[in-house]
């Protein structure tokens, strides 16, 4: 009978458990958060979910003859006899899935003081990707089966943690700091975007009015070895002034990388010292006639100390500019938008000069969705990468409008128009330079399925020009892209 009465206790938990998550949903309130709390400590819970898959075609910019079968030739090391082997190059599709995981935590202790922790995904130890592609694991249940693990995995990182304090106690108007993993953005993030991923920063700043806003920084980018001389730190200023319908911000930043590439032992090790002064501006609905108008100039210098070995110093004089309309209809849920944008590359010449915009940007897309965001750019920067490179030696004209179908579906149509500031030749080196980086569209269709949850497909193709030519001489061939997800916010 102990027994039997044992079994009921545990069938009438579980009855009263599972009668609790089903009431559950019906009664929490839609606006209220879940909180839990010690004392008077208000903790808030929220998070990301988001689900995508991509397919690309020819992302690379090449032609169809690149993705043919090659032959390459090597020395047998056994013989030392030349031997050729068949291989492949990428494929010339791209195709994937992948997920991203967000979970946060805000602790309200005072009026005054919030600590906040995020945690994201990420595919390898490395902070590489916060995007986990799907079937990607190492580990997992496999049986008898040698060719796959059927389950991927992937790991945490701390995206942000920092606490802020603001008061009024001790210069008797606002003050506050803010230190920690934080996201950073200066401006309309030209020349700095690590809104993507955290910087470890500290952050000090005072209201001396209620509109301006004046505050200093200090960021780490990368520490190497702590008994080493090979830090990259960023110091700065900056000012932000928001009247009534219009803005105004200006900020310095100098960014000190010492001794690149430092191990302890002699040799050429490079300092980058960048100064960038930035200075922004917005005028909303202009005269009440729904018109917005933003601009931004950016401007660099500094030098490049011990950059090669015929080379000593450096000098960096980058720049860039943007302006930017954008209209909104009273009568139609439609706004349009015409946006101007240009970043210097450097000239082919053997000063010692480096005049190409330099960016400091996280993973994502900057403007277009094929160009920069997924296929090789006209950056001539020697220290830079080719994708994701923001500005740097591209100019470009936007026009295109944003429309509510339907009050949660909504569809965002933009076209570009693409050319180098200074010539390049992006797949061949030895072919005549060009500015002509070629024509994209971009097309976006979001839907809004339920508080929290939306799904969205969005896509580009991309016409490359004439500095896109292959070594043969050929054009390259068009490339595009077509992604949709679903995410959900809480």
């Amino acid at each position: 009978m102990k027994k039997y009465a044992t079994i009921l206790a545990v069938l009438v938990l579980l009855l009263g458990l599972a009668a609790l998550s089903y009431a559950a949903p019906a009664e929490i309130p839609s606006d209220t958060t879940a909180v839990i709390a010690k004392g008077k400590t208000q903790i808030t819970l929220g998070g990301e979910l988001r689900f995508r898959g991509l397919y690309g075609s020819n992302l690379a910019v090449k032609d169809e003859g690149y993705y043919d079968t090659k032959t390459t030739w090597y020395l047998d090391p056994t013989n030392g006899q030349p031997k050729s082997t068949t291989t492949f190059t990428q494929n010339k599709n791209t195709s994937y899935y992948d997920y991203r995981v967000r979970l946060n935590l805000e602790a309200k202790v005072s009026p005054n003081t919030t600590g906040y922790v995020e945690v994201e995904s990420n595919k390898t130890t490395d902070n590489s990707s916060e995007n986990v592609t799907w079937g990607s694991g190492t580990k997992g249940p496999k049986g008898n089966y040698p060719f796959g693990n059927w389950h991927d995995e992937s790991n945490l990182y701390i995206r942000q943690a920092w606490i802020q304090y603001q008061g009024s106690g001790l210069l008797g108007v606002p003050a506050g700091f803010k230190v920690g993993r934080q996201l950073i953005k200066l401006g309309y993030g030209l020349f700095f975007d690590h809104s993507y991923y955290g910087d470890d920063a500290i952050l000090v700043f005072v209201q001396p009015l209620k509109e301006l806003t004046i505050a200093a920084h200090t960021i780490k980018f990368y520490e190497g070895y702590p008994f080493l001389n090979d830090d990259s730190t960023a110091y700065g200023i900056l000012a932000a002034y928001a009247g009534k319908g219009f803005g105004l911000s200006a900020d310095i930043t100098y960014v000190d990388h010492q001794n690149i590439g430092n191990t302890g032992f002699a040799g050429l090790l490079p300092d980058i010292h960048l100064w960038n002064f930035g200075l922004r501006g917005n005028v909303d609905d202009i005269a009440g006639t729904g018109l917005n108008f933003r601009a931004d100039v950016e401007f660099q210098t500094g030098k490049i100390n011990d950059y090669s070995t015929t080379i000593d110093n450096v000098k960096l004089r980058g720049w860039a500019a943007l302006a930017g309309l954008d209209y909104k209809f009273k009568a139609v849920p439609l706004t349009l938008t015409a946006e101007y944008a240009i970043g210097s590359g450097d000239k082919d010449s053997t000063d010692n000069k480096m005049e190409a915009f330099i960016t400091a940007l996280g993973p994502e897309q900057h403007y277009t969705f094929i160009y920069e965001y997924l296929a090789p750019t006209a950056c001539n920067f020697s220290l830079g990468t080719k994708i994701g490179t923001g500005l740097c030696n591209t100019q470009y004209v936007k026009f295109g409008g944003s429309y509510d179908i339907t009050k949660d579906i909504n569809a965002k149509l933009y076209g570009y128009w693409l050319r180098a500031q200074k010539a390049v030749a992006i797949n061949n080196k030895s072919l005549e330079k060009d500015k002509d980086l070629g024509w994209e569209v971009d097309a976006t269709v979001t839907y809004q399925i339920d508080k929290g949850l939306k799904y969205w497909v969005e896509g580009g193709y991309f016409w490359p020009g004439d500095a896109y030519k292959l070594s043969s001489g050929k054009d390259a061939a068009d490339a595009w892209a077509v992604r949709h997800g679903i995410q959900l916010n809480f």
